[in-house]
């Protein structure tokens, strides 16, 4: 039923479209046939009875008028009438005007001398051929004036006795065949171009629309896993706070111990899970803005075998860089994700034997490779490896080897910086994979960072810590950890319980920790300006939230807050709060401040 729709549906649009191009020009061959038949009879009118070519002439002006008429109609309203309407009123009329050239000229043959019968015959042959030729495109409108026009004089020359008037009309009516035939040849060429033209357009807007329908689906699913990765983290933050503090607990017993070790150890995949989902859904919803800076590779190499050498050691593999003094220009924060995942990866599917990380030079570029001897890919698997869940010999889904993300997010990454990352694999023999990224120009050299420079931690005992925190059970784990790092602390769910509460103490608070979701409609950077307000702009402050929207991201920067996202193990939140006690304001206390991915990277990210 569809099909038959779309077939009617495209067969209108083809005779709209014929009408449309047949009447692009079809006032100039109306005129310009009315002046030729004028002039036709201004050379024979000599010879021919003006009885016989006036009423003609006559009646060829009406038709050529109401034909002028109807195409300046068209031009000013085409909707007035249905494309087909539009054709059999062009047919009537381009008949019309073909039998007055028809009827005059058999009528005026037999009075005229036979070299003025051989110039009307070939002036109707002329016009009737450039009819078939300029008008194609209606094939009826042109099929009516070439047998109205052409039929009369050829009948008349069937009458005649002689060979030579037999020989015209056969010609005439061969004429007559071939003009048919070669009309409508290129009405059909333009109709099938017509058609191709409709099917392609049709494709386009399909895979428009297809294409729209995957970029909602897709949008869809990363406000999905941002919102659950968001909702995911408010427990675990609480659950990974309470863990800490029953970590220092005198009373454990050392099965007790054993028990607390393997809750955190269970967490800390959790942790490790929903960071992928964080990494994907910033990539995904475009919450990273790529910085292109000079680098030196070495210094990424270092800071990667300080994270892995220790892992690789315990599972007996045996990990090794190369040294490479490259200078590459690419975003740190982002190819070091790569590269993280790509070593990651290959300590997770190499049971034993060894890594190799390091570098080749390719002309101006430098493929940075990381090579294992590990399980290896099926190669009919290469192609689904990027893919997000996909886990190679993991159909068990045993959560200790992720959650399949890592690739993907490298291959999203790599995207984004407009790097390529290539593969190459052999079943039981290991893996091989490669990062192309550009090497910087001649003589530039990268240059680190200045590293952070904070005055002395002043002790934290008796300052007052004001923590505005949603759920329960995450303000009664910072109230004890703080508590535990000899804080005070003043706890609230909105601005508007910490306002009265601080106003009821009249003491002078220290510092203000926020979730960015607050009850009252009222979100933590407005709860951190207000009380700034009211305790002072320098008052230090730290958002802590699991809210990984860029929004939430954007509204933090722009307020000059750095961010702690849930869940954070405990060295992470007192780093935060002994970074804000630095100094007397924000100015003073940090001389530069991190890139804000520096921040989600090195507060966020849990230990694996």
């Amino acid at each position: 039923m569809l099909g038959r729709m779309f077939t009617q549906n495209e067969h209108k649009a083809i005779e709209a479209e014929l009408v449309k191009a047949s009447f692009q020009n079809a006032n100039d061959l109306n005129i310009a046939g009315a002046a030729i038949f004028s002039l036709l009879i201004y050379v024979v009118h000599d010879e021919a009875s003006w009885q016989v070519w006036l009423p003609a002439l006559l009646l060829l002006y009406l038709a050529t008028s109401l034909r002028a008429y109807e195409i300046r109609q068209y031009h000013r309203m085409p909707e007035y009438r249905d494309p087909k309407q539009w054709m059999i009123y062009q047919t009537i009329y381009a008949g019309l005007a073909g039998l007055c050239w028809g009827a005059a000229s058999a009528a005026m043959l037999p009075d005229l001398s036979l070299m003025l019968q051989l110039f009307v015959l070939t002036v109707c042959t002329v016009v009737a051929a450039t009819s078939a030729s300029e008008d194609f495109l209606l094939v009826m409108p042109s099929r009516a004036f070439i047998f109205a026009c052409i039929i009369p004089p050829t009948l008349w020359l069937l009458t005649a006795d002689d060979n030579l008037h037999w020989v015209l009309a056969i010609m005439l009516a061969a004429f007559i065949t071939v003009s048919i035939k070669h009309g409508n040849k290129n009405s059909r060429m333009f109709i099938e171009a017509q058609h191709l033209r409709f099917q392609n357009e049709f494709l386009a807007k399909e895979l428009s629309r297809k294409h729209a329908m995957l970029d909602r689906a897709n949008k869809s699913k990363s406000r999905f896993l941002a919102a659950a990765s968001h909702d995911l983290r408010q427990p675990v933050a609480a659950l990974m706070i309470f863990l800490e503090q029953l970590e220092f607990e005198q009373q454990l017993s050392v099965n007790g111990k054993g028990v607390l070790g393997h809750a955190q150890q269970a967490t800390s995949s959790m942790c490790s899970l929903l960071d992928s989902l964080l990494d994907i859904s910033r990539l995904d919803g475009q919450a990273i803005r790529k910085t292109i800076k000079p680098f030196p590779i070495q210094k990424l190499f270092d800071e990667m075998e300080d994270e892995f050498l220790q892992l690789a050691q315990h599972k007996g593999i045996r990990l090794k860089f190369s040294p490479c003094a490259a200078v590459v220009e690419s975003d740190r924060v982002l190819t070091g994700q790569i590269l993280r995942n790509l070593i990651s990866n290959a300590i997770r599917y190499t049971p034993e034997g060894r890594i190799l990380v390091g570098c080749r030079h390719h002309r101006d570029m430098l493929a940075i490779e990381v090579h294992d001897t590990g399980i290896g890919i099926a190669e009919d698997q290469i192609p689904k490896i990027f893919d997000e869940f996909y886990q190679v010999d993991n159909s068990e889904r045993d959560r200790q080897q992720g959650l399949g993300l890592g690739l993907s997010i490298v291959d999203r990454a790599a995207r984004l910086l407009g790097h390529t990352v290539t593969l190459t694999s052999r079943l039981g023999l290991g893996s091989s994979f490669a990062l192309t990224v550009p090497l910087a120009k001649e003589g530039v050299a990268g240059e680190p960072p200045p590293p952070l420079q904070m005055a002395r931690t002043p002790a934290m005992a008796g300052r007052l810590v004001a923590v505005i925190e949603n759920e329960g059970s995450i303000r009664a784990g910072l109230r004890d950890l703080l508590q535990s790092w000899g804080c005070r602390v003043v706890l609230a769910d909105s601005l508007a319980n910490m306002t009265e509460q601080l106003e009821s103490l009249g003491e002078v608070v220290d510092m203000i920790i926020s979730d960015f979701g607050l009850r009252g409609g009222t979100n933590g950077v407005e709860a951190i300006a207000r009380i700034r307000q009211r305790w002072g702009s320098g008052l230090p402050a730290v958002l802590f939230t699991g809210d990984i929207s860029k929004e939430t991201h954007a509204l933090a920067g722009n307020a000059g807050l750095s961010i702690l996202y849930k869940p954070a193990k405990a060295e992470a939140l007192y780093e935060a709060v002994a970074n804000a006690f630095g100094g007397s304001d924000g100015r003073e206390r940090v001389s530069r401040i991190p890139d804000s991915r520096e921040k989600i990277d090195v507060q966020v990210k849990c230990d694996e």
